[in-house]
């Protein structure tokens, strides 16, 4: 018996568009946590930092 050896095929464009899409929403959504966790800490930061001194 002969196997076949497959190439591996190209992505389609539509394909490519879809992963792109998926790749850029996930570097959106890891951008927008970073810049909530900064502008979290820092207004929070600040909060601790009071309430210690409070005590």
């Amino acid at each position: 018996m002969e196997e076949k050896k497959t190439q591996p095929t190209k992505p389609t464009q539509a394909e490519r568009t879809k992963a792109e899409k998926e790749k850029f929403e996930k570097l959106k959504k890891e951008r927008e946590m970073a810049e909530f966790k900064r502008r979290y800490f820092a207004y929070y930061d600040d909060i601790k930092i009071s309430h210690r001194e409070d005590w």
